[in-house]
Formats: C-alpha cells, structure tokens, sequence
C-alpha cells in the first residue's frame, strides 16, 4: 500500500511529531511506501509571516495548491493528515478530495472543539466551547497564543469548516486515541458518523520487562501545574516514601525544595532514553497526576511496558487507562491524601506481583507495534472503501 502522511510540525518536537515517525517506521518495516509532506512552524516569524499565517488558517490556498501537486506525484492509496495547523489549514482535505482520494485524520487532541486544542484553562479543564460552533469563551479568554485577536482565527476556521460539513464530507476515518478522546467529541455540537470513526492509540517499543522492583516510586513529566506536580510533593512529603522525579520544567525551584525538605524525594531532571528506562523498569508504580485530559498519556503506556503499574487519577484518559486493583490504583485528582491512600492500597497489594503482571498485560494487549499496525492498515482499508475512491494507477 502506497501512503502519504501530511504533518504540519512544530517549531519543538512534540508528542505527535514522534508519532508520525514512528508510523512511517512501523509501516515501511512491514512493506509499505511512505511518502511525507511536512510544513513547519518554524518559518513563522516577523508579523507580516504571522499575519499571513493568521490569514490562512480558515483555508490556506496556497497550501492546498502544493499538497495537491505532491498528491498527483506521489499517487498514493490513502492520504493521513496528522497536524494541519496553523499553516496547512483544512484546505488539505480539499486538495485530497480534488483528486478522489481517500482521507483519514488522527486527532491528536481537541483542537476541532477548542483553539488551545487542550480543553485546558486558567489551571482547570474547560469545556465552555465544546457545544458551540464559535468558540467565543475562547475568543474571550485569549485562549490562542494568550491573544482574543490571534484567538479568532482558529474559532472562525472550526465554525465555517463545521457549517460546511468539511470534517464529515471531506475525511473517511477519523481516529480516536482513546474511547474517552471519542466521548468528549460525542458530548460536543460535533456529530462524526459512525463509519467514520475508528479508536486507536499510539504505540511505544517493546523494550523489556521487569517484576523485580526496588524501593521507590517514580514522577515523569514536566514539572508545571498542570501536570499535577505539586499534589505528588504533598503526599510525599507526607508519607516520607521515596519519590524519584524525571523531567524539569517552571516549578523545578519548588521541587528542588521539596528535596531539601524531605531526603526521600529526589529530583533527577531530564533522563536520556536508556537512564528513563532502568527508572521505570525498577519502580514500583508510576505516579501520574495530570490536571488535563491529555491526548492518552504517554507515561502511563511507557510504565505498563516495563510491567510497572501506574498510581492515577479517576480522571479523562487516565481515568479509564488505569484499573483499579488490576494494572494499577486510582486516587481523587488533585488531593495528595487521596494520593496517600492510594499508595497504602497499593502497598497493601504490593506482596503479589498481579499488579505488575496486569500493567504487562495491558501494554501487550493494547498498545504494541503489531497491535498498532494490524489496526492501522484496517482503517486504511475502511477509509478506501468508505471514499469509494478510484485509487490513481
């Protein structure tokens, strides 16, 4: 099978541009062509490029007349839009149907219902746009590039795109990362048919596993508010066991003083790949704290592969990731002595090695190469035969 992958990546890799990566890998290794047309962020820069960029983002025609030249190049059986803002714009879906080609489009996050794209704001999740077809809250609140004028663009987009029908007529499958990613969508002014969308979550290598676990529990993430930080500092400050955190970010200073104050709790900062994983593959759970839904949850997946269950909120994907007393505990978001009691119960379990074995099992029931693959090429197969397409010879 002959596919493209359409991408506007970011000005600093990001979590989606990994993942396009990692698909063209996972799907030439297996046979398959790949052709790539990647626009980059980057570029941006000076007013007169943002205004132009601003300008483009409802439909950008200049886009649309390269991706369709590189389409009638390339001819491929399915074209995969990842990320198409703020420089591609939903013309792309318009130069794929101009030759008859089937689409599929991963939403990586909720950029189609929100202009942050996170349903994240003022330290709190927000769903104050998700009914609207404008998103005026956002508009408000500057919730683009912290500007109402910069915000308005994007909103524009969503609504004009959403009243012509381009997310439905112009796309074949939609995919999911997750069935609560789906349930936002599901709950929002948005209505996707049902042959139109498809669940399937990103994928990580199988680096090994582990049961064998030592003395101490583990944080991986950017240390900002949102990613819940402060929360993993009470409890453990509190219950006095070890915490090794990974990562850096604004509240470093507050988590390098949280180590002085209390000797069980140690800062490592950015971990390369191979330091990350003796972390993981030794704890004895992962700590997730997210205040957002997040687009799944990377973490959570790296620690079930190292057969590491994970201690997290009953909340947005993490909240059905996580099983409780299965491949991990759930605690109340944001309250460190839900957190504590979490831990204790999960102490309690910790004599039996279940816990460990069901983090395994989820990772290789859902989250492998293979698993992804065997996925992928059927939503292929279902984007052709939903488009009816006359696949270009």
């Amino acid at each position: 099978m002959r596919i493209a992958q359409i991408h506007n990546k970011y000005k600093d890799i990001g979590g989606e541009d990994i993942v396009v990566h990692r698909e063209k890998e996972l799907l030439e290794k297996a046979g398959h062509e790949v052709s790539q047309f990647f626009v980059l962020n980057e570029h941006i820069s000076g007013t007169a490029a943002k205004l132009k960029t601003a300008l483009g983002v409802p439909y950008n025609f200049s886009s649309k007349k390269k991706v369709q030249a590189f389409l009638e190049r390339e001819k491929p059986d399915v074209v995969h839009v990842h990320n198409f803002l703020p420089v591609l714009s939903p013309s792309v879906f318009y130069a794929c149907k101009a030759l008859n080609l089937p689409v599929v489009l991963t939403l990586h996050n909720f950029r189609l219902l929100c202009v942050n794209g996170l349903l994240y704001r003022d330290e709190h999740v927000c769903e104050d746009c998700i009914s609207n077809k404008i998103a005026y809250s956002g508009i408000k609140h500057g919730c683009y590039q912290d500007s109402s004028i910069a915000s308005i663009f994007p909103a524009i987009s969503n609504g004009l795109h959403t009243s012509l029908g381009t997310w439905y007529e112009k796309i074949d499958k939609v995919i999911f990362l997750s069935l609560f990613s789906k349930e936002v969508f599901d709950r929002s002014h948005m209505s996707f048919r049902a042959d139109q969308v498809a669940i399937k979550s990103n994928f990580i290598a199988d680096k090994g596993f582990s049961y064998a676990k030592e003395d101490y529990y583990l944080f991986v993430g950017r240390l900002s508010e949102e990613k819940g930080i402060r929360t993993v500092l009470e409890a453990f400050e509190s219950n006095k066991k070890k915490l090794i955190v990974v990562g850096d970010g604004p509240l470093r200073s507050e988590v390098d003083a949280a180590s002085l104050r209390s000797p069980n709790i140690r800062c490592v900062g950015f971990q390369n790949s191979d330091q990350l994983k003796a972390r993981y593959i030794n704890a004895k759970a992962t700590i997730f704290a997210s205040k957002m839904y997040e687009g799944l949850g990377l973490v959570n997946i790296e620690s079930f592969s190292f057969g590491t269950p994970v201690i997290g909120p009953s909340f947005g994907n993490a909240g059905q990731l996580v099983q409780d007393g299965l491949n991990g505990i759930k605690y109340d978001l944001g309250v460190a002595s839900s957190l504590e009691n979490a831990i204790i119960k999960f102490e309690n379990l910790e004599e039996s090695d279940h816990l460990n074995k069901g983090a395994r099992t989820t990772f290789e029931q859902q989250f492998t190469a293979h698993k992804n693959l065997e996925l992928l090429l059927q939503i292929y197969q279902e984007a052709i035969e939903n488009s009816n397409a006359t696949v270009i010879t």
